[in-house]
């Protein structure tokens, strides 16, 4: 039995229209409504709000409002350059030819980022500053992991730099840094290790959290699962180490991406519920065993949420709903039941 469970979800409305569904909104509410998930990870894209150098929340104010409405607690990854789901850099079209495999706190995209980053948190603060205490905010999505279209990693200067700015807009809420199953780990530690001395953020502020991916396509055939928690590059910071340095800085942890969509050849995740338990049993291991609230963020509700609106969903689906409801109505995940 694994206790202190809470399931939450990244949501990205255009990867419905990527999926083929034309009522993101309504993909929304099923995984509000019939999944029970109230913690709910939205990317906020630089090329969706910014038109002909103006901002605007027009597309994602529908989705952020109905979740207000709706108690729910929102992470807004922010980027501003690297913001969930492929191609990762999501930066208007004129500003590519300023990318560079390492974001550096004088380079020249860096500098647009930051005028930007300080325009769309006066935006936010605007449309939405009587109703901020259900925010959370999370920078760079995998920072310091050079992945995307453009290859993008950013330095911690930078990150700092980002960081400051989000400080200085919102001062009382959490902010959220995250990594490539334990690649980066040591980088964002160091990150946190920085922001606490130089005293931008307190350590309870600050939340370290790890994208889980165990069923990756381009594994040899006889690779059936591959543990990222337990097998890393080498000098990579073990789990063991991170618990040492989250009960010494008292920083948060949660998983922000845990695979339950396929990936390529992979088709099991999100489609068997096999992969769906032992997905929740890897991911417990994140945290240590006292940790009082174990956010796991499903990385795929859109795909399983679709089914459910198509009415497409076999028994494997099912088992996986009635768990996901089951979790987050009594906050325990029971292996055997």
């Amino acid at each position: 039995m694994i206790k202190n469970i809470i399931l939450g979800t990244s949501f990205s409305p255009e990867y419905c229209e990527e999926i083929g569904c034309s009522k993101p909104f309504d993909i929304l509410k099923i995984v509000n409504k019939e999944l029970k998930i109230t913690d709910i990870r939205l990317g906020i894209r630089w090329n969706r709000v910014e038109t002909d150098k103006k901002l605007s929340l027009e597309f994602y104010s529908k989705y952020i409002n109905y979740l207000l409405k709706n108690n729910s607690n929102i992470c807004l990854n922010i980027g501003p350059i690297k913001v969930l789901r492929w191609p990762e850099e999501h930066i208007p079209t004129y500003l590519e030819k300023y990318a560079e495999k390492d974001i550096k706190v004088d380079s020249e995209l860096a500098k647009y980022s930051y005028e930007y980053l300080n325009k769309l948190l006066l935006l936010i603060k605007k449309e939405y500053g009587k109703n901020t205490s259900n925010l959370s905010f999370q920078i760079e999505n995998e920072g310091y992991n050079r992945f995307g279209h453009l290859g993008t990693g950013m330095s911690q200067e930078y990150m700092i730099e980002v960081c400051n700015s989000l400080k200085g807009s919102f001062p009382s809420n959490k902010l959220m840094v995250n990594s490539a199953g334990r690649t980066n780990l040591k980088k964002v530690v160091s990150l946190f290790s920085a922001l606490i001395q130089e005293d931008i953020y307190s350590g309870d502020s600050l939340v370290l959290a790890l994208n889980y991916y165990f069923r990756f396509p381009h594994t040899l055939p006889f690779v059936q699962k591959v543990e990222p928690l337990k097998y890393s590059f080498p000098f990579d910071m073990s789990i063991k180490e991170l618990h040492s340095k989250q009960k010494e800085m008292n920083f948060g942890l949660e998983i922000s991406e845990a695979q339950l969509e396929p990936w390529g050849k992979q088709q099991t995740p999100g489609n068997l519920y096999e992969d769906y338990i032992y997905l929740l049993e890897k991911c417990n291991t994140y945290f240590p065993n006292d940790y009082p609230k174990k956010m796991i963020r499903l990385w795929g509700t859109e795909e399983l949420a679709f089914k459910i609106f198509n009415n497409t969903i076999g028994e494997e689906h099912k088992k996986i709903i009635k768990s996901i409801q089951k979790v987050n109505n009594l906050n325990i995940f029971d292996i055997i039941g």
